[in-house]
């Protein structure tokens, strides 16, 4: 695990990387205290994602067997018609690993405050953090298993 912090954005070195970006950019001022690496049914780690950040909604599609899933609780909020392509601002591909940090309410045990959605670029290695929202409900502890 090696994050490059030298350039003009962050860049990891490995799947892991996007959990320790996670939490060293805390979003929103969170701390990450749960992390989870998106995996298909398939068993591959490599995406596609579509998402609509101003809703902190999100959808991967798998690149081996192209199975979609809404992560988390993004298909309450989805919307065919509102969401755009990742499209790595460097290297220009689309394809990325992909995990979800959760921060945690201390005196809940079954409460989830926030989810911030993070990828790395499989090709250039470039890490980002495209959708973050704002949870704050109680007896949402399942969306932990929906990266």
């Amino acid at each position: 695990m090696t994050i490059d912090t030298t350039g003009e954005w962050w860049k990891g070195s490995s799947l892991d990387d996007i959990e320790e970006y996670l939490k060293l950019l805390k979003p929103e001022g969170y701390e990450v205290h749960e992390y989870r690496r998106s995996k298909c049914q398939c068993g591959s780690l490599t995406f596609k994602l579509e998402f609509n950040s101003d809703e902190g909604s999100a959808r991967r599609i798998c690149v081996k067997c192209n199975f979609q899933h809404y992560l988390c609780d993004s298909q309450e909020y989805w919307d065919d018609d509102e969401y755009e392509e990742l499209l790595c601002p460097d290297c220009h591909e689309t394809e990325c690993n992909i995990g979800a940090g959760y921060s945690l309410y201390d005196d809940d045990p079954s409460g989830i405050r926030w989810i911030s959605i993070g990828v790395r670029c499989s090709n250039c290695g470039l890490l980002g953090s495209p959708v973050n929202c704002k949870v704050a409900i109680s007896d949402v502890r399942h969306l932990l298993d929906k990266a």
